[in-house]
C-alpha cells in the first residue's frame, strides 16, 4: 500500500473504530444471547404444554367413550329385561311394536361402535337376529286379526326374541369387558 492510502486507512480508524471493541455492541450480543435463552425456555414449554394438553385430550375421549358404553350398557340391560318379560298371550300388533321398539333403539345403540373391530362381530350378529325376528314375525302375521291363533304368535317368534336376547346379552358382556379394561389375559379367557 502507498503511503498515502495507509495514513488515510489509520486516520478513518481512528474516527471510527472497530465495532466490536464498542461497549454497545457486546450489550446487545448478550441481550440477543438472553432473548434466545428464554425463546428457547418458551418453546420448551409450549412443547410440554402441547403433549400435556394431548394427554388430557386423550384421557378425556377414552372417559367419554366409557361413560358412552355405560350408558349404551345399561339401555341394553332395559332391553334385554323386556325380552325376559315377553308374555305368552303375546298378539301380533303388540309384538310388532315390540319388535320396532327393540330394533330402533338397538341400531341406535350400536350405530357408533359397528366399525370397532372388537364389536363388529357381535354387532352384526344382533343385527342378523333382528332380521330373523322381521322374517318370523311376518310368517305369523295373521289374515284375520279377530281370529287370531292362541299364542301362535308367541311360539312363532319366541325363538327369534330369544336369539336376539342371547346376542343383547353377548353385547352387554362385550361392553362391560371394554369398560373395566381387561385384556384376553386378565379376564380368565
Amino acid at each position: 500500500m502507498t503511503p498515502d492510502i495507509q495514513q488515510v486507512l489509520d486516520r478513518l480508524s481512528e474516527l471510527h473504530p472497530p465495532f466490536w471493541k464498542d461497549l454497545s455492541f457486546w450489550i446487545a450480543q448478550i441481550v440477543a444471547l438472553v432473548g434466545v435463552f428464554f425463546a428457547i425456555r418458551a418453546f420448551l414449554s409450549a412443547e410440554k404444554a402441547f403433549h400435556e394438553a394431548k394427554s388430557a385430550k386423550d384421557a378425556a375421549t377414552a372417559a367419554g367413550r366409557t361413560v358412552k358404553i355405560q350408558t349404551v350398557t345399561i339401555e341394553l340391560t332395559e332391553l334385554a329385561l323386556k325380552l325376559d318379560r315377553i308374555e305368552l298371550e303375546l298378539k301380533y300388533n303388540e309384538a310388532r311394536d315390540l319388535l320396532s321398539e327393540i330394533q330402533r333403539r338397538i341400531r341406535r345403540l350400536v350405530a357408533p361402535f359397528a366399525k370397532d373391530p372388537q364389536l363388529k362381530e357381535a354387532i352384526g350378529a344382533v343385527l342378523l337376529a333382528l332380521e330373523d325376528a322381521q322374517k318370523s314375525l311376518k310368517a305369523v302375521r295373521p289374515t284375520d286379526p279377530k281370529a287370531e291363533t292362541p299364542n301362535a304368535v308367541y311360539y312363532g317368534t319366541q325363538d327369534a326374541f330369544d336369539t336376539i336376547n342371547n346376542c343383547v346379552a353377548d353385547l352387554l358382556g362385550m361392553f362391560e369387558k371394554q369398560t373395566l379394561d381387561l385384556g384376553e389375559n386378565d379376564a380368565g379367557a
